[in-house]
Order: structure tokens, then sequence, then C-alpha cells
């Protein structure tokens, strides 16, 4: 896919390219959807230029915009109003933390033709929906791979995309918006999981040790074993 990197999106910035504006019917579907009914915070991934967070101000929300390309937010500061309750800032959402957003929750999460270019949606979508405050919604907007030639794949998300992305949620609405899919998500749940019992260990005269091993984005490490057939945490003895 093109333009998967933050210098990349940077040059394509600069360069004085745009992306689809904001139609009518994405607007429509804010309004009816999404508009707060008191004062309400919005997150704006992958911004761009920031149009949808400027309309996302219009309609009642603080709204904090973020981008990994450092062009965007300068151009989306820089054209944004004075009184605008938007703020553009230059984070990379998968990367670097999310302790660095401005506000701790949000009743509002969107992604608009941004969540196709996450390398890891999954894990991402499960981080920032701890950042959304009950009664709170995620906002995709994506072109669907049905809609778009083969070459451009990349840009949008399968049917089997979307339905890894619906799975932790319990409402999923699903509306058309000039070709695009405009997806509202509510009501986070837990996934189903399964454990394994050992059972009650035999006495031995050995000394064991179990580690947990965890990277920069707080995932932990397990290791899959054949003998059980259960993943587990790494351990020796």
């Amino acid at each position: 896919m093109g333009y998967t990197q933050p210098e990349q999106w940077h040059e394509h910035y600069a360069r004085g390219e745009r992306f689809r504006a904001v139609t009518d019917t994405e607007r429509a579907l804010l309004e009816t959807h999404l508009r707060p009914a008191a004062a309400a915070t919005a997150l704006d991934v992958g911004c761009g230029l920031g149009e949808l967070a400027l309309h996302l101000c219009q309609m009642g929300y603080t709204v904090d915009a973020v981008d990994y390309a450092e062009s965007a937010i300068s151009l989306a500061t820089a054209a944004a109003p004075a009184d605008a309750k938007v703020h553009f800032l230059h984070h990379d959402i998968e990367r670097d933390s999310l302790s660095a957003l401005p506000h701790a929750t949000y009743d509002l999460i969107t992604f608009r033709l941004a969540y196709a270019f996450m390398t890891n949606r999954t894990w991402l979508l499960n981080r920032l929906r701890e950042h959304l405050r009950p009664g709170g919604a995620v906002c995709i907007i994506t072109p669907l791979a049905g809609s778009v030639a083969a070459d451009r794949r990349g840009i949008a998300l399968a049917e089997e995309d979307i339905t890894l992305t619906t799975a932790g949620w319990r409402t999923a609405e699903r509306f058309d918006a000039d070709d695009l899919l405009f997806l509202v998500l509510r009501e986070p749940r837990t996934a189903a999981t399964t454990c394994a019992d050992k059972g009650r260990p035999a006495p031995q005269a050995l000394a064991g040790a179990g580690v947990i091993v965890t990277d920069a984005q707080d995932r932990v490490l397990l290791g899959w074993s054949v003998r059980r057939g259960v993943w587990e945490l790494p351990g020796v003895h």
C-alpha cells in the first residue's frame, strides 16, 4: 500500500496533496448518530489536514486531532480558526505513548480514511477503547475492498477485517456514506477466553521460574506448548 511511513505521509501533504473531502452524507450521519448532548471530547486519529476535526468541533466536541505526518499537523494548525476548540498534535498513535494524549478519556474516537493504514488494528483498537468513556463510540469511515481497484486494496478494508473489528463490541452499526462504510461501534466487551488446568504439581526437588516478557506496546510474550496444546508464559526448571 502507498504512503504508509511517516516520512511518506509528510511528503504527501508537503507537496500539497489532499484526500477526499468530507461529504454531506458523512456530515448528516455524524449529526444523526454522534452529535453530543452535552460538552464532550473527541479524538480524531489520522486527522490529516483537519477537516473532520473542525466539523466535530462545530458539532460541539472539544477535539484532539493527531497525525504522524508533521506537515499535516503544521498545515492543519495554520488553517484552523483561532477560536476552534481543536488541538492538533504530532503523534504516532501506534508507537507513541497514549499517556501523551491531552485527555485521558474520550466520548468519541474517529478514524476517517485512516484505519486501513494501521499496522496492528486489533491491538490498537483494544488499547484505545480503554480510553473511551462509558456511553462513548468509535467511528470508522473507510472504503471497502470491493469498491476499489485491485491495486488500491491497501487503502480499504475487506469484510473479514470488518468482522474482526466489530467482534469486540456489543453494538456495531453500518451505514453507506457515498461508497464509504460508516461504522459506529459502542459498548466494548471482553472477548471470551479459555484456560487449561495443568493439575496438581507433583513434589520434586527442582526450582522453577516463570517469566513475564513485555514490549514497548505492553504486549505479553507467550509460547505455544505442543505437549499441552495451550499458550503459556515462558518458564524453566
